[in-house]
């Protein structure tokens, strides 16, 4: 120390250095303390406060020297030891964290903060079992320590305990004023319970006090994607993109939302740039391979998802995709092989089993082993039914309510559609044949493919919330305002063509689901031609049951829930032929596939398309695919799905059963039509 800086010159220096730090002037109190180390470069004090102001400040690799100075001078500071842990930590250097946490640990055992701090690393570290034990000590030694209760019920959250994470936030929660981070985890951990109606009230208090917030509009980001409002996640994700370029979650986000919505050429640009910020993530890598194989790219999706499989031996969603792509001739392929062991041991939690279940079920199937095929199908069904909360005779009522108040032509239609480009409708149940049909179509000059687009529903859901009043859906829209519908009409078309590059007059939605929605359809495009893809209803309900969905087609999860559905759908495609007689055009499967020259032709002229042979060339394939029949109808026209119901017959009597009574099938499982 300099003669003539006295120890008491020194001493007022550092108080007044440390009232600032206590303040919150990190930066203030910073610059006050580093004269006083210049001039008292030995105080252990003065190291650990200097380092606790670049900590508030974020300079943690500056705080991590000013740690290690001051614990050089006295070791036995275990809060220098624990704050040290917490740079590390920021760092990502999560061995010298975790090293330093036991130290501290091992110098005070029941020290809170350093349990705290344990059990957090542990959580990262994805060893829940440690991470509760030390967060549970810590609260027992100070029950009022608000962090480390969050970080429990954070860590509960991690493991898939959602309810009793919420058990342990709830106290933070009904405190007067819980803390935006509090909130942020309520909201994590009621999205994990799909309670949506509780989320989307706490979703608009935090988006109202924290504007701009990225975590907030990550949490707004996964609603979205759990609800399915792919359109708002496209927003959403461009939105924090523009401040954050290189969050790669979000990049895949918006992946997955592009592919979501059919736009497969822009969902690989998102997913690659995930790759390029995250390299590491198998999820990553096997959605790419997903954006590859709907591409037809069958060389680079098989490698993208063996890069996911090396990154992650045990995930399953890639070997799912690498089962779906090839023919299994024995159990001893090399990539039936690791499945089966992973199945054997029994150890995985019910979504990871589920997925095994229907990739082993495709195995058995290719195999010849029908039985055990059925058996690992049922299981992976039921493990899926049983996430599914829907109320199933309510959605029904709904259908039925649809053919009770839509049961006459409508009386106003859009006629002043300026659009250059119009839609072709494709429909039917999932899995009978519209990617197929939509295939052969976008072969033709004037079609583009365009995929499956919600936005038939999107304009459903607007109409009933916009335009002045809330309205229900059948029953209100008799009587909506033509302009309403006019306006519903352009979104639509601005939408695809933000969606797509569209070079033709016209482009195709094969969303099968809009067999429900043909009136509104009429309404919103009456020129549009629209087809009704059909197909046995057995071997409709065999290949649905045999698929685990991204999507929520929660209804195929169930043999007698998937019967009921398709009765539905009988009844309605009736009901909408007898209401549009000669404007619907029904393809039927089978005969498609046993005369496809015939067949196309009669397709092409039925939708009014002048005829070009590009139609029936099963080489060429302009649109992508990204459904479950991706690889066979990628192979071209082939007949081995025909009458596949019959190998499993007598494990569909539960469907069987109400097909026969409803009237859809006969005695002997022939289609009554």
């Amino acid at each position: 120390m300099k003669q003539n800086q006295s120890p008491q010159k020194v001493q007022k220096l550092f108080v007044e250095a440390a009232t600032w730090l206590q303040k919150g002037d990190a930066a203030r109190a910073r610059r006050g303390l580093e004269k006083v180390v210049k001039m008292a470069p030995k105080s252990a004090a003065a190291w650990y406060n200097l380092a606790l102001a670049a900590q508030h400040l974020g300079q943690h690799q500056k705080a991590v020297k000013e740690y290690t100075k001051s614990l050089a001078l006295d070791p036995a500071q275990v809060e220098a030891v624990i704050n040290l842990a917490l740079s590390h930590k920021a760092l990502g250097q999560e061995k010298e964290a975790i090293s330093e946490a036991k130290r501290s640990l091992s110098m005070q055992p029941n020290h809170p903060r350093a349990l705290n701090l344990l059990g957090t690393l542990s959580a990262e570290a994805n060893d829940y079992d440690k991470a509760r034990q030390y967060l549970e000590q810590s609260l027992q030694i100070d029950p009022a320590n608000a962090d480390a209760r969050q970080n429990l019920a954070n860590s509960l959250l991690g493991a898939g305990d959602s309810e009793q994470a919420a058990l342990v936030l709830a106290p933070l929660i009904a405190a007067p004023s819980p803390t935006r981070d509090q909130m942020e985890l309520q909201g994590r951990i009621l999205l994990d319970q799909r309670k949506f109606d509780e989320v989307q009230p706490l979703l608009k208090t935090l988006k109202q006090r924290y504007p701009g917030d990225e975590g907030i509009k990550l949490l707004d980001m996964s609603f979205c994607e759990l609800i399915n409002d792919n359109f708002s996640v496209l927003n959403i994700a461009q939105e924090i993109l523009k401040k954050n370029p290189r969050h790669a979650r979000v990049w895949n986000s918006l992946g997955n939302a592009y592919f979501q919505l059919d736009s497969v050429d822009k969902a690989k640009e998102s997913y690659q740039k995930a790759i390029e910020f995250d390299p590491e993530h198998p999820e990553y890598r096997n959605n790419t391979g997903l954006a590859f194989a709907s591409l037809g790219d069958k060389e680079r999706a098989e490698e993208r998802y063996r890069q996911a499989v090396e990154l992650d031996p045990e995930y399953i969603e890639a070997y799912r995709n690498l089962v779906a792509m090839k023919k299994f001739e024995s159990l001893d392929d090399p990539d039936a092989v690791p499945l089966l062991k992973i199945w054997e041991r029994k150890d995985q939690n019910d979504q990871m089993r589920c997925k095994l279940a229907f990739a082993l079920g495709k195995i058995y199937d290719d195999c010849g082993l029908y039985d055990l095929a059925f058996e690992t199908y049922h299981i992976g069904n039921e493990l899926k039914l049983k996430e599914i909360t829907m109320d199933f005779g309510q959605y029904y009522s709904h259908i039925d309510r649809i053919m009770q108040v839509l049961d006459s032509k409508p009386a106003k239609v859009v006629e002043d559609n300026e659009s250059q480009i119009q839609p072709i409708f494709i429909t039917g149940m999932s899995r009978s044949g519209t990617t197929l049909v939509e295939q052969i179509m976008s072969r033709h000059p004037d079609v583009t493919g365009c995929g499956e687009l919600p936005c038939i529903d999107r304009a459903i859901g607007r109409l009933e919330r916009n335009y002045g009043q809330m309205r229900v859906y059948p029953d209100d829209f008799p009587g909506l305002d033509i302009s309403a519908f006019s306006q519903e009409t352009k979104e639509y078309l601005d939408w695809v063509t933000r969606l797509h590059t569209i070079s033709t007059g016209l482009f195709t939605d094969k969303l099968p689901f809009n067999f429900v929605h043909i009136w509104l359809i009429k309404v919103l495009f009456p020129a549009a031609a629209i087809v009704h893809c059909h197909r046995h209803p057995l071997d409709v309900i065999v290949s649905n049951y045999f698929q685990l969905y991204g999507s929520e087609l929660n209804f195929v999860y169930d043999l007698e829930i998937l019967a009921r559905y398709y009765v539905r759908h009988h009844r309605l495609m009736r009901h909408w032929h007898r209401i549009f007689p000669g404007e619907i055009y029904k393809v039927q499967y089978e005969a498609l596939v046993a005369d496809s020259d015939t067949q196309t032709r009669k397709l092409i002229q039925g939708t009014g398309l002048e005829w070009d042979d590009a139609c029936l060339d099963q080489k060429r394939s302009d649109a992508a695919v990204r459904t479950a029949s991706i690889w066979q109808v990628r192979e071209g026209i082939y007949t081995s799905s025909r009458e596949r119901w019959r190998r499993y017959e007598k494990h569909l009597q539960p469907a069987i059963k109400i097909l026969v009574k409803e009237g859809v099938l006969d005695s002997e499982n022939r289609y009554l039509d």
